[in-house]
């Protein structure tokens, strides 16, 4: 009975939170808050998602609209439980166009109403530093390059790569967990060749227990510094809980975007498994 109610205040959360505003960035957006937590040694962690997003821009190809994401994955190995590697991107985006602007990619983009494309994957490595059962606080760094799938003829591309690292801090407090992230995004400037723009990227976390399997998730993340045209300030913050049930991690969250770039809002649910891939072997 316990376990059912924790579903029931899950899904009546979640409805609630698909009501409120959400997005995700266009085009060159920032990464997500991450905790600097390991995978135990062997372990795997694979997600996959769903989106959808009002009033998504791209203003590299002057294109808004309807945002649609389908298969948002993320995959996580840990061969030692120090260090991770990580993979995410989105295997299909699907824009329901409603407006056009004059823009920079304007003459080069799709005029259909409808436009699709891959999405940008992303390939990170994650190191742990401290670990707050013998130190303060944990800490970890983040290196990550995000390759240019997505094409500038869909309107939902740049082709440019960009660069992350950051560094990645946590710290339990009367049960809640707290996260911030710090680091330097160098970003790729899609309208000039050979120019580069370094940012300030960064995140903060709030996840507060309501049951056993249920929490209270409350982020913000951005990216701020130097811009031009593709490269825009941008932030965000998120809402929603996640939960566990029948062996698989559950996670919605609500999103509001309010930089001058991007205004979008929409909703995000993703369900994870971990799972072993090998038993480690002791040296």
């Amino acid at each position: 009975m316990a376990g059912s109610s924790l579903l029931r205040l899950a899904f009546f959360a979640c409805v609630a939170l698909l009501c409120t505003a959400i997005p995700l960035h266009s085009q060159q957006y920032p990464i997500n808050t991450e905790t600097p937590t390991i995978l135990p040694a062997g372990m795997s962690r694979a997600e996959i998602g769903v989106g959808h997003y009002f009033d998504q821009p791209f203003p590299l190809s002057g294109l808004e609209g309807t945002l649609t994401k389908l298969g948002i994955l993320r995959f996580g190995f840990s061969y030692d439980g120090n260090v991770e590697l990580q993979f995410d991107g989105t295997l299909l985006d699907i824009l329901q166009v409603t407006s056009r602007e004059p823009a920079f990619n304007s003459a080069i983009a799709t005029t259909n109403n409808v436009t699709g494309d891959i999405g940008d994957f992303t390939l990170w490595t994650k190191f742990k530093l401290l670990s707050e059962y013998s130190h303060p606080v944990s800490l970890a760094i983040r290196f990550g390059v995000e390759l240019p799938n997505a094409s500038n003829e869909s309107g939902l591309g740049i082709d440019e790569f960009d660069f992350y690292s950051s560094f990645l801090l946590e710290k339990h407090l009367s049960g809640i967990r707290f996260v911030l992230n710090a680091g330097l995004g160098i970003l790729g400037d899609p309208t000039k060749l050979s120019e580069q723009h370094d940012t300030f990227i960064y995140g903060a976390g709030i996840y507060t227990p309501l049951a056993p399997t249920c929490n209270l998730v409350l982020e913000a993340a951005g990216r701020t510094g130097h811009q031009g045209i593709g490269v825009y300030r941008l932030a965000n913050a998120k809402a929603g809980g996640d939960t566990e049930a029948w062996g698989v991690k559950w996670r919605l969250l609500g999103v509001l975007s309010f930089s001058r770039a991007d205004n979008s809002r929409g909703a995000e649910l993703d369900v994870g498994y971990d799972f072993r891939l090998f038993e480690p072997t002791d040296n």
